[in-house]
């Protein structure tokens, strides 16, 4: 089942350096602050809310069974998101990718929003953005339809703040071939800043010395965009 939660880890070494992290520490899980088990999974944007943090008193927890209040989300879910949601930590649907920019964490929720056939949980996703200074979370994307965002996965930010996602969705009616990067106006809506258009034939390979297979390779999705230390190139 799809339900998520927001984690931090608090080190006992905070000083950065190689091997640090293995001194142990303290995971922690959010909370919306006055709202226990706030549901997250169906954002609009410019939503705002202040979170708190509770520790997991296991991270190596076994799963256990899903929540009663998980409607229609039968089986097991992870242990450390059992032990954060009885302490009244909040629910999102799935997250996925994550970068840091000017002191704030954009982080996105891949199935955030509803499905065609009403499962809230199984949109086509969101982006949050966490204040540490603040300890707020907002959400700056909601796709809505599979045509804005089509199960957005990895982000980035380029040199000037413009915000890049990579989807991973199924090419909807109206979409044609190819899945899209596509980038964010300071409004929240999405255009498409590029798309797959690899379609491989055998003499194209052989003629660039290459040995792959020959296929239709526009429904892979983009994954990890980022740009080099200059800013200059985008992988």
């Amino acid at each position: 089942p799809r339900c998520s939660c927001l984690y931090r880890f608090v080190p006992n070494d905070r000083s950065g350096t190689p091997g640090s992290y293995e001194k142990g520490g303290q995971l922690q899980g959010a909370r919306v602050i006055g709202r226990p088990n706030a549901d997250l999974m169906t954002p609009a944007v410019g939503d705002l809310h202040r979170i708190e943090w509770v520790d997991i008193d296991n991270p190596d927890a076994r799963p256990g069974q899903t929540p009663v209040p998980f409607a229609g989300r039968p089986g097991l879910a992870g242990g450390p998101f059992l032990n954060a949601w009885s302490k009244g930590a909040l629910l999102l649907s799935r997250l996925e990718g994550i970068c840091h920019h000017h002191g704030k964490l954009l982080v996105v929720d891949t199935a955030a929003g509803t499905s065609a056939e009403g499962i809230r949980g199984e949109g086509n996703g969101a982006v949050w953005e966490y204040d540490p200074h603040e300890q707020t979370l907002r959400t700056l994307f909601v796709a809505g339809t599979a045509l804005v965002g089509d199960n957005i996965d990895n982000i980035t930010v380029s040199p000037r703040g413009g915000i890049l996602l990579c989807e991973d969705g199924d090419n909807p009616i109206g979409h044609g071939p190819g899945t899209r990067l596509l980038g964010l106006t300071q409004a929240g809506d999405s255009f498409a800043f590029a798309k797959n258009n690899v379609l491989l034939t055998e003499p194209m390979i052989q003629g660039a010395g290459k040995r792959i297979k020959a296929r239709d390779y526009r429904a892979q999705e983009f994954a990890g965009a980022c740009f080099d230390p200059a800013g200059t190139t985008l992988f």
